[in-house]
């Protein structure tokens, strides 16, 4: 009885911590995101948090951004609603091609620089244009996602007949990874507008999902697959990323309850044994990089966005089952801290030693722990504020897709 009393103060102050945590850094991007001369949003930061200019602005950073302060002013996050204007009205004025279809990468000036229609940059376009819709209720973001779908339907499909092709004319190798990311942005799309081309975009990807990414044998799902959605071993071990794993977790359990599929479900399930099983380094806790489809690792180091993913997938088993193996109060918890403790938190040296608050050490060596990133990259506040998000939303009482997450 005793060790349920303290688990659960432990608990709700790694919920207040991060609510304090997600509230500050919103407010302090506000301002510091935006680009106020050129438009847009800046693409990192220096250790100091000031803004870098690597020469080109990408439309997955400028979607997942506008995202962020969408859902924060949902969450009533005073002067997020106008920060998440300025992304979409840079998305829809600045972003687009003459076709209605998403360019790649735009010059920091904000002038086209790749026009070439990648998938990964569509998906956060979608993304983007789904929750600014959910804030404002402006009819014509859902306009121009549905016109981006259509290009996307008519222009991109795979040879292969299933899925697409990662960037137009490229018929090389797919890639799991802007297929997850374009099963989110359908899924929130027929969620929030009613979209019929979002709905039938998102059957289509759960289709594929279970017919070739996913591999029952193993019960993982790979990163990167021929041209006819083989598994590709050409250049080395097959690839299994377990944060990905927890991002497809969330996803299908979602999808399941959307669209009433229970192999979704069961799909989910074993994504999220085998990388509970196999994706954690024993040493820390945290998420590794990569591991092959029977467990032997193949990347050791340490990302952020993982264990946010982590912290999805655990309230998607939640709220499915209450508590079990992995997303139990103590797991939850636990979680919380190890990202608090080695992503969120100064360095005692080093050029992370003076990390300001509400920024983020994105990439950590293994098994050193030391900072593998030399700036703050600003596109993964999107992973920080969705894992957040949901954990506030969950152990607030709130249901999927309702209301104040906050």
């Amino acid at each position: 009885m005793q060790q349920a009393i303290l688990q659960d103060v432990f608990l709700q102050n790694a919920l207040s911590d991060t609510r304090e945590w997600t509230n500050g850094a919103i407010l302090a991007l506000i301002d510091a995101a935006r680009d106020h001369h050129q438009g847009g949003y800046v693409e990192r930061f220096d250790w100091s948090g000031a803004p870098l200019d690597p020469g080109f602005k990408r439309i997955r950073v400028t979607g997942r951004q506008t995202y962020v302060f969408s859902h924060a002013a949902i969450g009533g996050v005073v002067g997020a609603d106008e920060a998440a204007s300025h992304g979409a009205m840079f998305l829809k004025c600045r972003c687009l091609r003459a076709d209605g279809q998403f360019a790649s990468r735009l010059a920091t000036s904000g002038a086209m620089l790749d026009a070439t229609a990648d998938l990964y940059d569509i998906a956060f376009g979608l993304f983007a244009l789904a929750w600014w819709h959910r804030l404002s209720g402006d009819a014509q973001a859902v306009d121009i996602a549905e016109a981006s779908l259509a290009q996307l339907f008519d222009t991109m499909r795979s040879p292969s007949g299933h899925g697409f092709v990662a960037r137009a004319g490229d018929f090389g190798r797919h890639e799991q990874n802007p297929h997850m990311h374009l099963f989110e942005a359908a899924i929130f799309l027929s969620a929030f507008t009613g979209s019929r081309k979002a709905r039938m975009l998102a059957e289509e990807l759960f289709d594929l999902a279970r017919s070739c990414l996913y591999d029952p044998s193993t019960g993982t799902l790979a990163e990167f697959f021929d041209a006819e959605w083989r598994p590709d071993a050409h250049s080395g071990p097959i690839r299994v990323e377990p944060g990905h794993h927890y991002e497809w977790v969330w996803l299908l359990c979602r999808y399941g309850q959307l669209a009433g599929e229970p192999e979704a479900f069961a799909i989910a399930d074993r994504l999220f044994a085998f990388a509970h099983a196999h994706g954690h380094d024993p040493a820390t806790g945290l998420i590794r990089d990569a591991v092959d489809p029977v467990g032997n690792v193949l990347g050791s180091d340490l990302r952020i966005w993982p264990n946010t993913e982590y912290l999805k997938a655990q309230v998607a088993m939640r709220e499915r089952f209450g508590e079990g193996l992995g997303y139990d109060d103590a797991a939850l918890t636990a979680n919380l801290l190890r990202i608090f403790r080695h992503f969120l938190t100064p360095r005692g040296t080093g050029p992370a030693a003076h990390l300001p608050d509400g920024l983020w050490i994105d990439y950590l060596e293994h098994p050193s722990l030391e900072p593998k990133c030399d700036h703050v990259p600003a596109s993964t506040m999107y992973h920080i504020m969705f894992g957040f998000a949901e954990v506030l939303r969950h152990t607030g009482g709130h249901g999927p897709f309702s209301g104040n997450p906050w």
